[in-house]
């Protein structure tokens, strides 16, 4: 009887033992893997945090994007990017996590291991040329420069174009020499490679961007490298010096540049959407230059949502204004960014979001600015700072 029971103990042991693990959501840093319609893999870090609340922080470089909108259901993870209206719908397996990104045209199927910290590959590299510095990039007909730095092997930076900056890209050259890059932000998904053929040259250049948009071209070292001036794109019509809009703010109170408020003041008119990637670094930076200047001066953003309405849009503002901590007066417009030269017929040629335009104590424009190179693109978002804050000292100071 003994023997028997003995046995039937073992069996049961050996039966718990030789069961599959139940899969577990673990904390620490994993690699995600974003798959394009011709299966090329576009490679992401976030650090996955499990204490009173679920959140993950996405890791390019030393920049770090928040995420906290995350629903655990049974072995279901649902997470709600904080703006570009993505998401993803995950399933917790024994290897990690396995599912799909969700933009509001495409999907995308994304792999996720924990307890992996590496981008492209494992082990260190030795690579004859380095990547740091400034390159002029042709893809097809359009013309970007990347500035990029590299420190312990790790090549960060961004690719410059007229209408702004494709935000924080990581990397690495691997000791085959081939250079490669990604970026992932809920907005914008790329991934950037290349043959470097020698110290000053790329070849087989190529940018995916999304799901299936792939561009292809060369590249060359040109520390000289500039873009047109951004302050020379968009410009007011032939008899236009100020601007007449009137929009309600979140509160639903009319605002317009005549009121009392902005009187002998200098405004700060910024053209954003909660859609738009460079915007979210644009806003926060225009908060500190709120703040610094107060009560000299005043920010005030014109929202340009999607959705048509004050509610729809007001909702979408109300995004932005979370993630980047608004605290200047934001105004819905009411319009889609399509409407915009409907809305403010004084401009003429404009072209990108954000713009910011620079008005004077008289309520007269005296610059606008195409687009913005954020904090990813190094050396050129510090001058444009230097440069900025000059102007607007000088404005302050008439």
């Amino acid at each position: 009887m003994n023997k028997i029971f003995a046995s039937m103990t073992l069996a049961v042991i050996l039966l718990v033992s030789c069961s599959p693990k139940e899969p577990v959501l673990t904390p620490g840093i994993w690699r995600a893997v974003l798959l394009t319609s011709d299966s090329t893999e576009i490679p992401f870090n976030f650090e996955l945090k499990i204490a009173q609340d679920t959140t993950i922080e996405i890791i390019t470089g030393d920049y770090r994007y928040e995420v906290k909108d995350i629903e655990k259901r049974g072995d279901s993870l649902f997470i709600n990017m904080p703006l570009f209206s993505s998401s993803f719908a995950l399933h917790l397996t024994a290897e990690g996590l396995k599912g799909d990104f969700l933009r509001t045209s495409y999907k995308m199927a994304i792999n996720a291991a924990p307890d992996e910290d590496w981008r492209f590959v494992k082990e260190p590299q030795t690579p004859a040329f380095s990547a740091e510095g400034r390159w002029l990039v042709k893809l097809g007909e359009k013309e970007l420069i990347g500035e990029f730095s590299e420190t312990a092997g790790k090549v960060t930076g961004s690719f410059l174009t007229p209408s702004g900056d494709y935000r924080f890209f990581e990397g690495l050259v691997t000791s085959e020499n081939r250079l490669m890059m990604s970026c992932f932000d809920g907005g914008f998904i790329r991934l950037f490679t290349a043959d470097m053929i020698s110290a000053d040259s790329l070849a087989n250049v190529k940018m995916y961007s999304g799901f299936s948009t792939l561009e292809e071209g060369s590249a060359v070292r040109r520390e000289d490298a500039v873009l047109p001036d951004a302050y020379s794109i968009t410009g007011m019509k032939k008899g236009y010096k100020t601007l007449g809009f009137s929009f309600p703010n979140l509160d639903g109170n009319a605002v317009s540049l005549k009121d009392e408020r902005f009187k002998d003041k200098v405004v700060i008119l910024q053209i954003s959407g909660s859609w738009c990637p460079n915007c979210l670094d644009e806003s926060k930076f225009l908060g500190e230059v709120a703040e610094k200047y107060a009560p000299s001066l005043e920010v005030v953003c014109l929202a340009f949502e999607r959705p048509e309405g004050f509610e729809a849009a007001k909702a979408e503002a109300m995004k932005l204004v979370t993630v980047a901590g608004i605290k200047y007066e934001v105004l819905i417009t009411g319009s889609s960014p399509a409407k915009l030269k409907e809305v403010l017929p004084e401009l003429e040629n404009f072209r990108a979001f954000p713009t910011t335009i620079f008005i004077d104590k008289k309520g007269v424009v005296r610059r606008i600015h195409s687009g913005f190179s954020g904090p990813g693109t190094g050396i050129h978002y510090q001058n444009f700072v230097k440069e900025f804050t000059t102007f607007v000292e000088g404005l302050i100071a008439e």
